[in-house]
């Protein structure tokens, strides 16, 4: 494969990574009853549209991750401006946007991390939110919350760029990929050809 290639392809799946990176930022660290509960949002400055919450359950004596837990998230506004700006989204992924935000269950192995809840939260426009995590494990029910500033939205080429980006660059890794080959054949051909002139001198 043709070291061109190789650098196009690798710089896709870096791009892909960076959209879909596990972690972030910590937005909650407290305990509730006997849970010791850590809340990620990614990406760490939050912006309207698709944010990834991540919450790490841990025993509050030992911090052993716990794995059995049920958790839902709650996601309600707090602060009503006329200057609230609508996060924008493609026209499939708007179709598919959750009627409610409230219940939302946050699963286990939900990114690369094994040891955290997750789920991917549509928020629909800037301001103060209030995010509430529900946790559920045998018979003790606990919650916490916190509150997060959502900035508004930036324009959809810098919010998606990274599917602008992919196109691009699948055709410059085809045209660079069809070159390297017409160079090979070439030199193939004229390698022949010396060789035939060889032995006819």
């Amino acid at each position: 494969m043709p070291p061109t290639l190789i650098i196009v392809l690798s710089s896709i799946l870096c791009l892909a990574r960076m959209g879909w990176a596990d972690g972030g930022a910590i937005q909650f660290q407290g305990d509730a009853g006997s849970f010791h509960v850590t809340v990620f949002t990614l990406p760490p400055i939050l912006s309207a549209g698709s944010v990834d919450v991540t919450v790490l359950i841990q025993d509050r004596s030992k911090l052993n991750p716990l794995l059995d837990a049920h958790v839902l998230l709650d996601l309600s506004a707090q602060t009503a401006t006329s200057l609230k700006k609508e996060a924008w989204s493609p026209p499939p992924c708007a179709m598919n946007m959750p009627v409610s935000l409230a219940d939302i269950p946050a699963k286990l192995n939900h990114g690369e991390n094994r040891l955290l809840y997750g789920a991917l939260v549509q928020v629909p426009f800037s301001g103060i939110w209030k995010l509430k995590i529900n946790i559920q494990r045998d018979a003790e029910t606990e919650s916490v919350s916190t509150l997060l500033k959502v900035n508004p939205p930036p324009p959809p080429p810098l919010a998606y760029w990274q599917l602008f980006a992919l196109p691009p660059l699948g055709v410059l890794g085809f045209i660079l990929n069809r070159t390297a080959k017409g160079k090979g054949r070439s030199s193939g051909v004229a390698g022949v050809q010396e060789l035939q002139n060889r032995r006819n001198t």
